[in-house]
Protein backbone atom coordinates (compact mmCIF):
# COMPACT_ATOMS: atom_id res chain seq x y z
CA UNK A 1 0.00 0.00 0.00
CA UNK A 2 3.16 2.09 0.64
CA UNK A 3 3.96 2.56 -3.19
CA UNK A 4 0.84 3.67 -3.87
CA UNK A 5 2.03 7.54 -4.85
CA UNK A 6 -1.96 9.37 -4.39
CA UNK A 7 -3.49 6.92 -2.01
CA UNK A 8 -5.96 9.88 -1.52
CA UNK A 9 -6.80 9.12 -5.13
CA UNK A 10 -8.68 6.08 -4.76
CA UNK A 11 -11.43 7.79 -2.92
CA UNK A 12 -11.17 11.13 -3.50
CA UNK A 13 -14.31 13.50 -4.37
CA UNK A 14 -16.66 10.25 -3.07
CA UNK A 15 -19.78 10.86 -1.51
CA UNK A 16 -19.71 14.82 -2.28
CA UNK A 17 -23.51 14.76 -2.65
CA UNK A 18 -24.20 11.71 0.01
CA UNK A 19 -23.13 10.59 3.56
CA UNK A 20 -22.24 8.41 4.29
CA UNK A 21 -19.68 7.35 1.35
CA UNK A 22 -20.23 3.32 0.99
CA UNK A 23 -17.36 1.62 -0.84
CA UNK A 24 -17.64 -2.29 -1.17
CA UNK A 25 -14.38 -4.49 -2.11
CA UNK A 26 -14.78 -7.40 -4.24
CA UNK A 27 -12.12 -9.51 -5.42
CA UNK A 28 -9.36 -12.14 -4.42
CA UNK A 29 -6.92 -11.69 -1.58
CA UNK A 30 -6.18 -8.79 -0.16
CA UNK A 31 -9.74 -7.45 0.42
CA UNK A 32 -9.43 -7.30 4.45
CA UNK A 33 -5.91 -5.78 4.30
CA UNK A 34 -7.27 -3.15 1.92
CA UNK A 35 -10.43 -2.51 4.15
CA UNK A 36 -7.91 -1.83 7.02
CA UNK A 37 -5.41 0.38 5.22
CA UNK A 38 -8.57 2.63 3.80
CA UNK A 39 -9.65 2.80 7.00
CA UNK A 40 -6.58 4.18 8.68
CA UNK A 41 -6.40 6.37 5.93
CA UNK A 42 -9.98 8.18 5.86
CA UNK A 43 -9.68 8.17 9.61
CA UNK A 44 -6.49 10.27 9.72
CA UNK A 45 -8.88 12.72 7.40
CA UNK A 46 -11.67 13.56 10.25
CA UNK A 47 -13.89 11.09 8.92
CA UNK A 48 -15.39 8.37 11.22
CA UNK A 49 -15.38 4.67 9.50
CA UNK A 50 -17.56 1.89 9.86
CA UNK A 51 -15.92 -2.06 8.56
CA UNK A 52 -18.55 -4.36 7.86
CA UNK A 53 -19.15 -7.04 5.37
CA UNK A 54 -21.46 -9.14 3.61
CA UNK A 55 -19.98 -12.57 3.77
CA UNK A 56 -17.69 -13.46 6.05
CA UNK A 57 -14.13 -12.39 7.36
CA UNK A 58 -11.58 -13.34 9.62
CA UNK A 59 -12.23 -12.06 13.43
CA UNK A 60 -10.41 -8.41 13.20
CA UNK A 61 -6.97 -8.82 15.70
CA UNK A 62 -6.66 -4.61 15.65
CA UNK A 63 -7.88 -2.53 18.79
CA UNK A 64 -10.55 -0.83 17.22
CA UNK A 65 -14.21 -1.85 18.90
CA UNK A 66 -16.41 -4.88 17.42
CA UNK A 67 -19.87 -4.72 18.08
CA UNK A 68 -22.14 -7.77 17.39
CA UNK A 69 -25.96 -7.45 16.47
CA UNK A 70 -28.46 -8.30 14.48
CA UNK A 71 -29.58 -5.43 12.89
CA UNK A 72 -27.09 -2.65 12.11
CA UNK A 73 -30.02 0.03 11.98
CA UNK A 74 -31.49 -0.27 15.35
CA UNK A 75 -27.49 -0.07 17.33
CA UNK A 76 -27.56 2.59 20.08
CA UNK A 77 -25.91 5.95 19.40
CA UNK A 78 -23.11 5.01 21.11
CA UNK A 79 -21.58 2.09 19.19
CA UNK A 80 -20.93 3.97 16.23
CA UNK A 81 -19.51 6.66 17.75
CA UNK A 82 -15.23 5.64 17.42
CA UNK A 83 -13.29 6.67 14.81
CA UNK A 84 -13.11 3.24 13.24
CA UNK A 85 -15.25 0.20 14.56
CA UNK A 86 -16.40 -3.35 13.35
CA UNK A 87 -19.99 -4.19 13.15
CA UNK A 88 -20.82 -7.60 12.46
CA UNK A 89 -24.30 -10.21 12.40
CA UNK A 90 -22.47 -12.99 14.28
CA UNK A 91 -19.45 -15.16 15.63
CA UNK A 92 -18.56 -18.37 14.50
CA UNK A 93 -16.09 -19.54 16.91
CA UNK A 94 -15.19 -22.72 14.78
CA UNK A 95 -14.28 -21.14 12.21
CA UNK A 96 -12.22 -17.95 13.66
CA UNK A 97 -14.79 -16.06 11.20
CA UNK A 98 -17.47 -13.25 11.82
CA UNK A 99 -20.37 -13.27 9.39
CA UNK A 100 -22.24 -10.00 8.42
CA UNK A 101 -25.38 -8.69 7.34
CA UNK A 102 -27.38 -8.60 4.09
CA UNK A 103 -27.22 -5.98 1.18
CA UNK A 104 -30.48 -4.34 2.21
CA UNK A 105 -29.54 -4.50 5.91
CA UNK A 106 -26.36 -2.10 5.16
CA UNK A 107 -28.56 -0.13 2.65
CA UNK A 108 -30.88 0.03 5.97
CA UNK A 109 -27.73 1.77 7.93
CA UNK A 110 -26.79 4.01 5.65
CA UNK A 111 -29.63 6.20 6.92
CA UNK A 112 -28.02 6.53 10.29
CA UNK A 113 -25.85 9.42 10.60
CA UNK A 114 -23.24 8.96 12.59
CA UNK A 115 -20.58 7.14 10.27
CA UNK A 116 -18.96 9.31 7.26
CA UNK A 117 -18.03 5.84 5.83
CA UNK A 118 -18.68 2.16 5.52
CA UNK A 119 -16.14 0.04 4.47
CA UNK A 120 -17.46 -3.20 3.33
CA UNK A 121 -15.89 -6.65 2.78
CA UNK A 122 -18.61 -7.70 -0.46
CA UNK A 123 -16.71 -11.04 -1.67
CA UNK A 124 -15.00 -14.22 -0.49
CA UNK A 125 -11.90 -15.68 -2.05
CA UNK A 126 -10.34 -18.04 0.03
CA UNK A 127 -7.34 -15.96 0.46
CA UNK A 128 -6.55 -16.92 -3.29
CA UNK A 129 -4.95 -13.84 -5.72
CA UNK A 130 -7.21 -14.37 -8.53
CA UNK A 131 -11.30 -15.50 -8.62
CA UNK A 132 -14.13 -15.10 -10.71
CA UNK A 133 -17.80 -14.81 -9.19
CA UNK A 134 -20.02 -17.52 -8.88
CA UNK A 135 -23.39 -16.91 -9.75
CA UNK A 136 -24.69 -15.36 -6.13
CA UNK A 137 -21.42 -13.33 -5.51
CA UNK A 138 -20.78 -10.66 -5.05
CA UNK A 139 -23.06 -9.38 -2.65
CA UNK A 140 -22.67 -5.90 -2.74
CA UNK A 141 -25.08 -3.22 -1.42
CA UNK A 142 -27.34 -1.02 -3.76
CA UNK A 143 -25.96 2.01 -1.56
CA UNK A 144 -22.55 2.23 -2.31
CA UNK A 145 -21.03 4.36 -4.50
CA UNK A 146 -17.80 3.00 -4.61
CA UNK A 147 -16.47 -0.52 -5.66
CA UNK A 148 -13.10 -1.78 -5.57
CA UNK A 149 -11.86 -4.86 -7.29
CA UNK A 150 -8.71 -6.63 -5.88
CA UNK A 151 -6.23 -8.72 -8.21
CA UNK A 152 -3.08 -10.23 -7.34
CA UNK A 153 -0.46 -8.65 -9.44
CA UNK A 154 2.38 -11.02 -8.88
CA UNK A 155 0.50 -14.40 -11.15
CA UNK A 156 0.94 -12.27 -14.47
CA UNK A 157 3.36 -14.48 -16.34
CA UNK A 158 2.60 -17.64 -13.97
CA UNK A 159 0.81 -20.79 -14.08
CA UNK A 160 -3.40 -20.01 -13.09
CA UNK A 161 -4.65 -23.19 -11.95
CA UNK A 162 -7.21 -23.95 -9.06
CA UNK A 163 -4.06 -24.17 -7.10
CA UNK A 164 -4.19 -20.22 -7.19
CA UNK A 165 -8.00 -18.98 -8.81
CA UNK A 166 -11.05 -19.41 -6.75
CA UNK A 167 -13.88 -20.31 -9.04
CA UNK A 168 -11.53 -22.11 -11.24
CA UNK A 169 -14.81 -23.04 -13.72
CA UNK A 170 -16.02 -19.62 -14.32
CA UNK A 171 -12.52 -17.77 -14.63
CA UNK A 172 -11.52 -19.67 -17.35
CA UNK A 173 -15.18 -19.87 -19.34
CA UNK A 174 -14.44 -15.61 -18.90
CA UNK A 175 -11.18 -15.53 -19.87
CA UNK A 176 -10.56 -18.94 -21.64
CA UNK A 177 -7.66 -19.73 -20.32
CA UNK A 178 -6.90 -23.80 -19.86
CA UNK A 179 -5.30 -25.09 -16.25
CA UNK A 180 -1.41 -24.55 -16.45
CA UNK A 181 -1.84 -21.64 -18.98
CA UNK A 182 0.18 -19.23 -18.67
CA UNK A 183 -1.48 -15.48 -17.45
CA UNK A 184 -1.23 -12.61 -19.36
CA UNK A 185 -2.50 -8.74 -18.82
CA UNK A 186 -5.09 -9.12 -21.72
CA UNK A 187 -6.46 -11.87 -19.20
CA UNK A 188 -7.40 -9.39 -16.31
CA UNK A 189 -8.37 -6.94 -18.67
CA UNK A 190 -11.24 -9.20 -20.09
CA UNK A 191 -11.73 -9.80 -16.12
CA UNK A 192 -12.39 -6.69 -15.79
CA UNK A 193 -14.32 -5.50 -18.81
CA UNK A 194 -16.57 -9.01 -18.86
CA UNK A 195 -20.12 -8.54 -17.64
CA UNK A 196 -19.79 -11.22 -15.18
CA UNK A 197 -16.48 -10.75 -14.19
CA UNK A 198 -14.41 -8.69 -11.77
CA UNK A 199 -17.32 -5.25 -11.53
CA UNK A 200 -20.46 -7.76 -11.78
CA UNK A 201 -23.18 -6.71 -9.84
CA UNK A 202 -21.74 -2.77 -9.09
CA UNK A 203 -24.75 -0.52 -9.11
CA UNK A 204 -25.37 1.70 -11.76
CA UNK A 205 -23.41 4.73 -11.51
CA UNK A 206 -21.12 3.75 -9.13
CA UNK A 207 -17.10 4.68 -9.19
CA UNK A 208 -15.10 1.36 -10.29
CA UNK A 209 -11.54 0.97 -9.23
CA UNK A 210 -9.68 -1.53 -10.05
CA UNK A 211 -6.77 -2.35 -7.62
CA UNK A 212 -3.57 -4.75 -8.95
CA UNK A 213 -2.35 -5.99 -5.30
CA UNK A 214 1.19 -6.98 -5.12
CA UNK A 215 2.38 -5.57 -8.70
CA UNK A 216 5.90 -5.35 -8.70
CA UNK A 217 7.74 -4.06 -12.18
CA UNK A 218 10.47 -5.83 -13.08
Amino acid sequence: MKSIVDPSALVIDLGAQKRPTVISVVGAGGKTSLLFWLAELLQASGRRVLITTTTHMFMPTSHWPVVFCRDPAMLPHASLTSPISFCFHSWKANQGKVQGFTPEAIDALVQRPECDVILIEADGSRGMPLKAPDEHEPCIPKSSCCVIAVMGGHTLGAKVSTENVHRWSQFADITGLTPDATLQLSDLVALVRHPQGAFKNVPQGCRRVWFINRFFSM
